[in-house]
C-alpha cells in the first residue's frame, strides 16, 4: 500500500513539474526487489505444493470395500480418506468419524495459524451410528449425497 502512496505522488508530481521526478528510481528499484522476492516465493511454495501432493494417503474404493494407497493429487471431491494418528493432512478434510469416542479428532494447525495448541474437532452426530467396524463396512454403508 506504501508502494501506491508513493507512485500516486510521483505521477502528481510528474503532472506539476513536466519532468521525471527524483522518486521513480528509488520507488522502481523498490517495486523490482518486491517483485523477485514474490517470484522466490511463489516457486518455494509451488515446489512445496508438488510434494505434497506426491505423498500417499489411503482412500476408499466402494466397488472393492477396502482402503487403497494412492496419491493426494489423485483425490476427487467426496474421496474417502483414512487418516492414521499423527499423519499430517490438508486443511481441506472433512471428519467422518474418529477412533476416539464420540467422534472427537484432536488437529495442530500450526502450519495455518501458527498456533500449536491442539483443536478439537468433532464428526457429526448423524454419522456416528454407522457401522464402521471394518473398512468394507464403512464403504459399503456410507452413501453421500450433496445439495
Amino acid at each position: 500500500m506504501s508502494n501506491t502512496y508513493f507512485l500516486i505522488i510521483t505521477l502528481i508530481d510528474w503532472q506539476i513539474h513536466k519532468k521525471l521526478p527524483s522518486m521513480v528510481f528509488p520507488l522502481t528499484f523498490v517495486i523490482f526487489i518486491s517483485m523477485i522476492k514474490d517470484i522466490f516465493e511463489d516457486l518455494k511454495r509451488h515446489a512445496s505444493d508438488k510434494k505434497e501432493n506426491m505423498k500417499k494417503v489411503l482412500v476408499g474404493d466402494y466397488e472393492k470395500g477396502i482402503f487403497e494407497e494412492r496419491l493426494w493429487q489423485t483425490l476427487t471431491v467426496g474421496s474417502i480418506v483414512k487418516i492414521k494418528r499423527d499423519e499430517a493432512f490438508p486443511a481441506d478434510l472433512i471428519i467422518l468419524n474418529s477412533s476416539l469416542p464420540k467422534g472427537l479428532c484432536y488437529i495442530e494447525t500450526k502450519d495455518l495459524d501458527g498456533e500449536t495448541n491442539l483443536k478439537h474437532k468433532q464428526a457429526p452426530k448423524r454419522l456416528l451410528d454407522l457401522d464402521m467396524s471394518s473398512d468394507e463396512a464403512l464403504l459399503k454403508n456410507f452413501k453421500g449425497t450433496y445439495i
